[in-house]
């Protein structure tokens, strides 16, 4: 009960205005697309330097944790994850917001980040000493299985088809493999100067999430959307605390998973969230409703990836083993304080120890108060106006892929990643398996590479990966997993409406195309060298290449089953906007600047939106004026984080 001790540490005033400051800017920075929970505790550090080690660890420890659940805000509003973490929200999180239930949705997923964020700084303070021997058990190998897990978890998470989804996850899998091979260092899948180092997630998570539903926007022209015609009720606090009560399966499995994939050095919230969802999925009665707008999808995503935030700290106050990419730079700033991690970290300075803990404990808290009274008024934001709505989301998209390193490269690889992602969304695929494809095609190559040099090391190929308790169990989820998944889903295809003709011809056109690729990329797999860098990726592409092959029989022989699929007119609609788009980022940006581009383009966006006011002298003033206010706070937000020193750091 040591840490009862240095519970008055927390509460010193500046602490105390440094915890509520850190929380406060987390759940912004959160809901801002592109700054991810290692990006925003990574743009704080500079902050900590005048500040002492105990002080600057609080404001860095209510950062992270805030910012983590600050994503499902743009995640439920926008279907625009905030950070990796927050994808398996707006699975179901934005159907419940274009219901009109938004407020719903961030009162339960504030409530629900609170509880796993609880548990798991609790489980950081009473089973460190245990759960940080328990992390050291996991190998190359065992990491190599868990990641193979997610992927099965892939065919799942695509409501539509099994095959469907296996096939997103690797074309994800295989959008992981391009760039440079981390062990031989040499050039793989390398089409582009902006792929020279790969496809970076963030912009990726941007792209796939959020350009789709910008061009379902102007696809559809000036029809009006189910969530301008829907009055956005209030809910009253005890109703969301009686609901999560309710659903105390989903958040109970949240939570385990949460704690335990957090344990796990180099895992990740990304992986907890989806791997609760697909669980608490598998094990609920009302299944079917997953995908739809159920609130269990919101409380079990939201419940793991805060209850990860606890023991991601265990093996690095333990043993100086980052457990995630943000507790990665949280050991930086402990590094620059002359603080160095490790066994006797708690013997040494125990005042820093435990105070930063105890604040994370009272930041779950105030992260739940802050989020909750704002809940109701960020509901709001689902009601504006789709014209200014579609402008505001295309914009802040592109402010936040040219953030993650200032390069337009990442803006191109947004952009032809999230077009890509239209089309296949029209014929059921899903962007939830492709982007933890991409996120797992590291963790999986990383490891299997390692695994296999230990296993040769050790001249046992096979027993390094398949002996022990820890890998046989595992291995046995992983088959248990893709059981389950192809029979649920065998269940779900039979139970379903044939679909129409129409979509059917559009459908084996589009799996022809997916074919041809998957053709093309197993092609280049096994004629580039040297072998050793293409190990995986030829793997990869043997599968890719089966699942293609797979999808198309399907299609050809009408068993499949198939998304909307209707194009038609939409191309009219759309072409206006994506010539906008694509003249002003790549063409005036050069000429221009990138600031004053994007504020150009979001006032053609905005007014092109809807081709009958544009002789409105009334309508073109207040659009510039919303223009004018919107970019100006876009451009003080993002001036700050970037830390931009002169405007020209934007202008040009």
């Amino acid at each position: 009960m040591e840490f009862l001790n240095y519970f008055g540490g927390v509460f010193e005033p500046l602490s105390l205005l440094l915890l509520i400051g850190g929380t406060i800017g987390g759940l912004i920075l959160g809901a801002t697309p592109g700054l991810s929970p290692t990006m925003a505790v990574a743009l704080l550090i500079p902050f900590t330097f005048q500040l002492a080690p105990t002080q600057g660890l609080i404001l860095l420890g209510a950062a992270y944790t805030s910012t983590v659940a600050g994503g499902a805000v743009s995640a439920i509003l926008l279907k625009i994850p905030g950070a990796p973490a927050n994808i398996a929200t707006a699975l179901d999180g934005h159907a419940m917001a274009t219901r009109g239930e938004g407020a719903r949705a961030l009162q339960l997923s504030f409530l629900a980040s609170g509880v796993g964020g609880v548990i798991g700084v609790l489980l950081l303070i009473f089973l460190t000493p245990m759960l940080s021997r328990w992390a050291l058990a996991f190998g190359p190998s065992h990491l190599f299985w868990l990641a193979i897990l997610g992927v099965t978890v892939i065919g799942s998470l695509d409501s539509n088809s099994f095959v469907k989804g296996l096939l997103s996850g690797c074309i994800g899998l295989w959008l992981s493999m391009i760039g440079y091979d981390d062990i031989q260092g040499a050039q793989r899948f390398i089409f582009a100067d902006a792929l020279t180092g790969g496809v970076n997630i963030i912009a990726a998570l941007i792209g796939l999430f959020a350009i789709p539903q910008v061009l379902d926007m102007f696809a559809k022209g000036r029809k009006k959307t189910a969530v301008q015609q829907v009055n956005v009720p209030r809910y009253a606090i005890g109703d969301s605390l009686r609901e999560l009560v309710r659903s105390w399966r989903a958040l109970s499995i949240g939570t385990v998973v949460g704690s335990i994939v957090g344990l796990i050095p180099g895992v990740g919230g990304q992986i907890a969230g989806l791997v609760a969802y697909d669980q608490s999925k598998k094990f609920s009665p009302d299944k079917d409703k997953f995908g739809t707008g159920h609130a269990e999808g919101v409380i079990a995503a939201e419940s793991a990836n805060n209850a990860m935030v606890g023991p991601s700290l265990v093996p690095l106050l333990t043993l100086s083993i980052p457990g995630s990419p943000t507790a990665a730079v949280l050991l930086g700033g402990l590094l620059i304080h002359g603080i160095f991690p490790g066994s006797d970290l708690f013997d040494n300075h125990p005042e820093v120890a435990w105070t930063f803990i105890n604040s994370m404990l009272i930041g779950q808290l105030l992260m739940v108060v802050f989020g909750i009274y704002t809940a109701v008024w960020a509901a709001r934001i689902a009601r504006a106006p789709v014209p200014l709505l579609a402008a505001a989301v295309l914009i802040l998209s592109i402010f936040g892929s040219y953030s993650i390193q200032q390069s337009m490269g990442d803006v191109l690889v947004m952009f032809v990643l999230g077009i890509g992602m239209f089309f296949l969304v029209r014929f059921g695929f899903s962007a939830a398996p492709l982007v933890l494809g991409l996120i797992l095609g590291p963790i999986a190559e990383a490891n299997f590479i390692q695994g296999s040099m230990i296993a040769t090391a050790m001249e046992i190929p096979y027993g390094y990966f398949f002996g022990g308790a820890l890998n046989i169990f595992l291995v046995a989820l992983v088959i248990a997993s893709v059981a389950y998944s192809f029979v649920a889903n065998r269940k779900a295809t039979a139970a379903a409406a044939p679909a129409g003709a129409a979509p059917i011809i559009q459908h084996r056109i589009s799996s022809a195309l997916i074919l041809g690729t998957a053709a093309a990329v197993t092609w280049l797999s096994f004629t580039q060298e040297p072998a050793e860098a293409f190990l995986f990726p030829r793997l990869i592409a043997v599968f890719f290449i089966g699942f293609a092959v797979w999808n198309f029989y399907r299609a050809t022989t009408g068993r499949a089953r198939v998304g909307d699929g209707v194009l038609g007119t939409m191309f009219i609609n759309m072409l206006p906007g994506l010539l906008l788009s694509a003249v002003l980022v790549f063409f005036a940006a050069k000429a221009f600047g990138f600031y004053a581009s994007s504020t150009v383009g979001f006032f053609l966006l905005y007014s092109f939106y809807d081709p009958s006011k544009l002789t409105d002298l009334n309508a073109w003033f207040r659009r510039a004026l919303v223009t004018v206010c919107f970019m100006a706070i876009m451009y003080g937000l993002f001036s700050i984080l970037l830390q931009v020193q002169t405007p020209r750091g934007m202008f040009l």
